[in-house]
């Protein structure tokens, strides 16, 4: 197969390949940091895909077009290639500290919104108050489903290597689900018993703090 000639030739100026660059960093920042597992994969191949083309300085699309941005700025100027390094460097840097304390900080978040009826329901079912008991566990069930929905398919940076994360999201689930079923019999006490299966687990999520 005979590729074009025009699909060849480099086309992109200094500035043109060092926005492919910062393009680049935020895809891989997104993938890595930000994204559900389906959408990984594609985030990583746009991100290699400009960052080949800023290394080689050709663009296909560019060629087809005829555009040719090379003569905007002069590619012989090393005190502007030294600023963007910098600065891309600057962006993986700080992109990736500020993804890693944000997205924690997110995760705490999510995990708060479970701990609180969690809590209220142990509250409930200690004092005997099976009507309260079986409204803050109807809030418990829809909280965790939600994090869960969340948490099964995206994994942040601060338990993206926690061993005992998948478990323990397994086991809080069990707990629930079986507490809910007591509650529903009336068997208040079980239910709390239950329950409280989950209060390890939850430590091991709340050990991200």
């Amino acid at each position: 197969m005979i590729v074009p000639r025009v699909l060849l030739v480099k086309n992109l100026g200094t500035f043109d390949r060092f926005l492919r660059v910062l393009l680049a960093e935020l895809c891989i920042l997104i993938a890595f940091f930000w994204a559900a597992q389906e959408w990984q994969i594609p985030l990583y191949l746009a991100g290699v895909l400009v960052l080949v083309q800023a290394a080689t300085g050709r663009c296909g699309l560019y060629g087809i077009l005829g555009w040719n941005s090379c003569e905007k700025i002069k590619r012989k100027d090393k005190n502007l290639m030294a600023t963007f390094l910098v600065i891309a460097l600057v962006v993986a840097v700080v992109g990736s500290y500020a993804s890693i304390i944000v997205t924690k900080n997110i995760f705490i978040e999510d995990l708060s919104n479970v701990i609180e009826p969690y809590s209220l329901t142990i509250q409930s079912l200690s004092a005997g108050q099976g009507e309260k008991a079986i409204e803050e566990h109807g809030l418990l069930e829809s909280a965790w489903r939600a994090f869960q929905e969340k948490y099964s398919v995206y994994r942040p940076f601060a338990v993206r290597f926690d061993e005992e994360f998948a478990l323990a999201m397994q086991n809080i689930t069990t707990a629930i689900s079986s507490s809910g079923e007591e509650i529903r019999q009336g068997h208040l006490a079980g239910a709390l018993d239950e329950l409280q299966r989950a209060e390890p687990s939850f430590q091991e999520l709340q050990k991200q703090k």
